[in-house]
C-alpha cells in the first residue's frame, strides 16, 4: 500500500474514532495537550523526509496521519466545545443515591472509587459519612461500607451488567460529599473522564490517582501536615490546585508532559520545590507517572 494512502486512512480513521469516542464519553479528556506537542509535526514530516525511499517510509506515513488526525481533532475540540461540571440530569435514566451514617469512633476512611467514563464529582461536606448520588443509564454502582474500631472502608465500583449502548449517549454522573472529621485515604482508578475532586475541606493523608483520557481538577487542603499524591496517568489533563500556606515537591516521570509549576523551582530533573520547602508545617507531595499530557500546579 502507497504512504500516501496510508496517511489519509490512518487520518481519517482516528478523526473517526475520536469523534465517536467522545461522543459516547469513551473520552473526555479537552485535549488542551495539542496545543504542547503539535511540534512533533516537525519531526514526523522530517522523518518522512529522511526515510523517504526507505522500507520504514509506509510506517511512519501512517503515524503521521494518526497524529495529524489527533492535532486537528483536538484544536476544532478546543475552539467548539465547553466543558461542564452540571448536576442537572434526565430523570428517565437510572439514579440512586448513597448515605451512610457517621459515628464518633470513625477517625480513618479508605475510600476507593472505581469506574470507567463518565464525569465524577467530589465536594462539599456532610453530618453523615457520605452523602451522594449517581445516575445516568451507566451508573449503577456496587457499593460497600465497613466499619472496624476507628477506621472505615468504603468502595463504590462501577456494575455495567445493565447497560445497553443503543439507548443513546452514555451517561454516567457521580456526586458525593463527605465528613469533615475522619483522615481520608483516597484510592481513585478510572478511565476516560471528567472529575472535579475538591478536597480541601477534609483531612488527606493519601490520594491515589489512576486515569486513563481524563480531565481531572484536584484541590487539596492544608489540615493534614503531609499529604501523598500519588498520580499515573494516560493522555490526561491534570490541574492541581494547593493551598500558599503548604510546601509542595514535585517528582516523577514526566518525559513528553506539558508542565505549567508556578513559584516551583526545578532542583534536577523531573524534580520541583516551592521555596523554603522544609520549613514549612503543612507539606505536599506529588509524585507523577504519566504520558503524553498536561500538568498544572496552581496555589490558591
Amino acid at each position: 500500500m502507497k504512504s500516501g494512502q496510508l496517511f489519509w486512512g490512518f487520518f481519517l480513521l482516528t478523526i473517526g474514532a475520536l469523534f465517536l469516542l467522545t461522543r459516547y464519553d469513551f473520552i473526555n479528556s479537552d485535549f488542551c495537550f495539542v496545543w504542547d506537542i503539535w511540534p512533533l509535526i516537525f519531526v514526523m514530516w522530517g522523518a518522512i523526509v529522511m526515510f523517504k525511499n526507505s522500507f520504514a517510509r509506509p510506517i511512519i506515513s501512517a503515524l503521521f496521519g494518526l497524529f495529524i488526525g489527533l492535532i486537528l481533532f483536538g484544536i476544532v475540540y478546543n475552539v467548539f466545545a465547553s466543558i461542564e461540571f452540571s448536576h442537572d440530569f434526565d430523570h428517565d435514566y437510572y439514579s440512586e443515591t448513597f448515605t451512610e451514617e457517621y459515628e464518633n469512633s470513625v477517625k480513618y476512611v479508605d475510600f476507593e472509587f472505581d469506574s470507567g467514563a463518565g464525569t465524577f464529582v467530589i465536594e462539599n461536606t456532610t453530618d453523615k459519612l457520605i452523602d451522594g448520588k449517581g445516575y445516568g443509564n451507566w451508573a449503577e454502582y456496587d457499593y460497600y461500607c465497613d466499619t472496624e474500631d476507628t477506621s472505615a472502608y468504603v468502595h463504590f465500583s462501577l456494575n455495567k451488567k445493565h447497560f445497553n449502548l443503543f439507548d443513546g449517549k452514555i451517561k454516567n454522573h457521580f456526586v458525593m460529599a463527605l465528613n469533615e472529621n475522619p483522615v481520608y485515604n483516597f484510592k481513585l482508578n478510572f478511565g476516560a473522564a471528567k472529575a472535579r475532586f475538591d478536597l480541601s475541606k477534609y483531612k488527606v493523608k493519601n490520594v491515589d490517582l489512576n486515569t486513563g483520557a481524563a480531565n481531572v481538577i484536584l484541590k487539596i487542603g492544608d489540615l493534614y501536615d503531609s499529604t501523598y499524591v500519588d498520580v499515573e496517568m494516560g493522555a490526561a489533563s491534570l490541574k492541581i490546585e494547593i493551598p500558599v500556606t503548604s510546601g509542595c515537591r514535585v517528582k516523577g516521570d514526566m518525559v513528553l508532559m506539558s508542565r505549567h509549576l508556578d513559584g516551583f523551582e526545578k532542583k534536577s530533573s523531573g524534580y520541583y520545590e516551592t521555596p523554603f520547602f522544609e520549613n514549612m508545617d503543612n507539606k505536599i507531595f506529588i509524585t507523577i507517572d504519566g504520558g503524553v499530557s498536561s500538568l498544572s500546579v496552581n496555589k490558591y
